[in-house]
This record gives structure tokens, sequence and C-alpha cells, in this order.
């Protein structure tokens, strides 16, 4: 069994951000695009402060807060475009997709 470090709030966040972000890009793909053109920006911004979301106590103040605000946005939109790819995308234990594909964890067997 593969364990992960994600913790299951981060998860369930993302749970919520994530099919958020799918249906802003289905309705407006001009906003995709950006998100794709700024994918550095986003890995920087996921780079700098991600590893600060699985220590409690991080976000005490106005600024650490907003700084948390950026990165679930960072990876919720990271992840929003990988389940645009065929199979669509499975990152620590949640798996995000926009259509249905073999072997997705979603599907219900018939």
């Amino acid at each position: 069994m593969q364990e992960t470090i994600v913790p299951a709030t981060l998860l369930l966040v993302l749970d919520g951000l994530v099919p958020l972000h799918i249906a802003r890009f289905a309705s407006r793909p001009a906003e995709r695009d950006l998100a794709l053109a700024e994918a550095g920006d986003l890995a920087d911004t996921m780079a700098g402060i991600a590893d600060r979301l699985t220590a409690a106590g991080n976000f005490r103040n106005s600024a650490a807060r907003r700084e948390r605000g950026q990165v679930l946005t960072a990876m919720a939109t990271c992840l929003a475009l990988g389940a645009e790819q065929d199979s669509g995308i499975t990152w620590g234990g949640g798996h995000w997709c926009t259509r249905p594909h073999d072997g997705c964890p979603h599907r219900q067997a018939a």
C-alpha cells in the first residue's frame, strides 16, 4: 500500500477547489490558456511555500494567510490543468479528471 504525506485536510480543500477551476476553464478557455502560459510562475509559487501547508500554525498572520491562498490557488489550477489529460491526474491520493477513462478511480464497475 502506498502511503501519502499529503494531509487529508489539504486533499479535502483541493477536492473543493479543483472542480471549480475545471469549470472555470471549461467556460473560459482563455483563462486556461493564460494559466498554461504562467505555469512556471505557478510552479515557483508552489515551490516557494507549499511545504508550509503541512505544518500547523504556519499561517497565523494575514500576510501568511494570503500566501496560503496563493499556493492553494496555484495547486488547484495546476491540478485542473492536469485533469484535462486523457487519463486525468492523480496526486497525493486524490484523482481529478474531465472525461471518462480506463482505470479511473471514480468509475463504478458495471
